[in-house]
């Protein structure tokens, strides 16, 4: 299965990672990493795994305590829309 990574999601990504640079040890950057990498492994294997969210056909995980991936399915294609902060108001 194909993984599309957005814009969006790109800066998101480099946008924690750096935070985690900044603020945190290279163990947290690891173990970000590894924990997003593992999601993204489970996703493929089973597309569906994570429950709906409540914009459009998005789909919402936990990654940590602190960030969310929001995910699309299309035609066996999974797109990687954003990763948000699970403290925000945010639409997805």
């Amino acid at each position: 299965m194909e993984i599309v990574w957005s814009k969006e999601i790109l800066r998101n990504y480099l946008g924690v990672l750096d935070y985690l640079f900044e603020h945190w040890s290279v163990k947290e950057i690891e173990s970000f990493e590894n924990t997003f990498d593992n999601l993204i492994a489970r996703i493929k294997e089973h597309k569906e795994i994570c429950p709906k969210s409540l914009l459009l056909n998005y789909r919402k995980c936990l990654i940590d305590k602190n960030n969310s991936l929001i995910y699309q399915e299309v035609n066996d294609v999974i797109f990687l829309i954003a990763i948000i902060d699970n403290k925000s108001l945010h639409q997805y």
